[in-house]
């Protein structure tokens, strides 16, 4: 345990009755926090090391490292290699009182947090457009990149897509905003681990990738409408189909899709309106979907047409737009 200015006095304030076993990481890292609410620890302490915190807590070392990675996610800790683990002062921090540790439980938090993430998002991703240096835009794509290569890893997919959103929160310069995405960072991560896992075993991560690519080309462009658009489209795409359900563990009937009668018509409809390319754009937005034409649902239907309308000619948009209107009322 560290003597020097500003350490922990060997008062063992980190002494605990018996933990439950269904979380050790983060009952410590709860217990921590309530030392610091007390005053028994203060910013500018230095924390013992994580090998005699495991010996007074009576877990394992890892157990501690897992509690140490969630403070320092959420802005309580510094953590580095040499010089220990520093409680930050309370204006470089996570709000303390409101640091969730848990998991989502039902679809009313999980959309709870996914709007407050989307309202935060909205505005860091506008403000990068606008405000990033050449520098970040080459640290956003450096941290696209890192997503790509986690291809069917969902752990390092979540670390990943964490880092980039945090990234260009960076980028925002508004370190306020900054403080309440980590606040929300552990349940979103919970969350997103089980959305992810299941996007990647249905084979849609490679459409969710290029969302992410065309968010951080928006921003590059300093184009901030085409930035929000496509995170707003991330989240459609992260939870549609029973995603959240099941991320949530509460899966539902999955939705039957809208089958050939409608594929027929929309095949007639638009080889009347632009020909033989009909045969091309049909396949070509429902990959946008990361999904075949034959499994369009009525969730889907919305977004396939609106897909559909980007890759007509201007000519063609008035027409298109009654004929779009007429197959949404008929299947949606």
């Amino acid at each position: 345990m560290s003597t020097g200015p500003g350490s922990i006095t060997p008062d063992d304030p980190f002494l605990t009755g018996p933990l439950e076993k269904r979380s050790l990481g983060e009952h410590i890292a709860q217990h921590i926090q309530t030392l610091l609410l007390d005053g028994s620890i203060r910013p500018g302490d230095t924390l013992p090391s994580q090998r005699e915190l495991a010996q007074r807590y009576g877990t394992s070392v890892a157990a501690v490292r897992e509690a140490i990675s969630i403070l320092s996610a959420s802005g309580v800790l510094d953590a580095r290699p040499g010089r220990g683990t520093v409680i930050l002062p309370v204006t470089q921090q996570a709000p303390s009182i409101n640091l969730w540790l848990g998991a989502v439980h039902d679809e009313a938090e999980a959309h709870a947090f996914l709007d407050t993430r989307q309202a935060l998002e909205h505005y860091t991703i506008a403000r990068a457009a606008r405000h990033a240096t050449p520098e970040q835009h080459a640290d956003l794509l450096e941290h696209l990149h890192r997503m790509r290569d986690a291809q069917g890893e969902p752990e390092a997919f979540i670390q990943a897509d964490l880092a980039l959103h945090m990234a260009i929160a960076q980028a925002a310069g508004n370190p306020v905003v900054l403080r309440l995405l980590r606040a929300i960072h552990m349940p979103l991560a919970n969350l997103l681990r089980a959305i992810s896992t299941d996007l990647m075993l249905s084979g849609r991560f490679p459409a969710l990738y290029t969302t992410h690519e065309h968010i951080i080309h928006g921003i590059i462009r300093r184009d901030p409408a085409a930035a929000t658009a496509a995170f707003d489209h991330m989240l459609d795409q992260t939870t549609e189909g029973g995603t959240l359900e099941r991320a949530l563990g509460h899966p539902e009937r999955p939705e039957p899709p809208l089958g050939p009668a409608f594929l027929e018509d929309l095949h007639w409809n638009l080889t009347r309106l632009i020909g033989p390319m009909a045969d091309v754009l049909i396949p070509e937005a429902a990959s946008e979907l990361g999904l075949d034409p034959d499994a369009i649902t009525r969730t889907h239907l919305g977004r396939y047409l609106g897909n559909l309308a980007r890759q007509l000619p201007d000519g063609k948009q008035a027409e298109w737009a009654a004929l779009g209107g007429l197959l949404e009322r008929r299947y949606g």
